[in-house]
């Protein structure tokens, strides 16, 4: 099954999400952006495949976030 990255990044006014070469609206909380994303990812699920929410860690690295629970701790490498 394909994987789908869908990634979850700070802008100077809030926060976006980048899904299938496009790019939210600005959120004003990062809560909202994932709640959105993960909204977003169950629309397209079905024909896209899996998608994995990510977003940068403070080295710059793209990390998993948490399926369980939004939550800024992430998990993978």
């Amino acid at each position: 099954m394909t994987e789908l990255y869908c990634d979850i990044l700070p802008r100077p006014n809030g926060w976006i999400f980048l899904l299938d070469g496009t790019q939210s609206p600005v959120y004003p909380s990062h809560r909202l952006a994932v709640e959105a994303a993960r909204a977003k990812a169950d629309q397209i699920r079905d024909k896209k495949g899996a998608i994995v929410l990510r977003q940068q860690d403070l080295t710059g690295r793209m990390r998993k976030l948490s399926s369980g629970h939004i939550s800024l701790r992430t998990v993978g490498a």
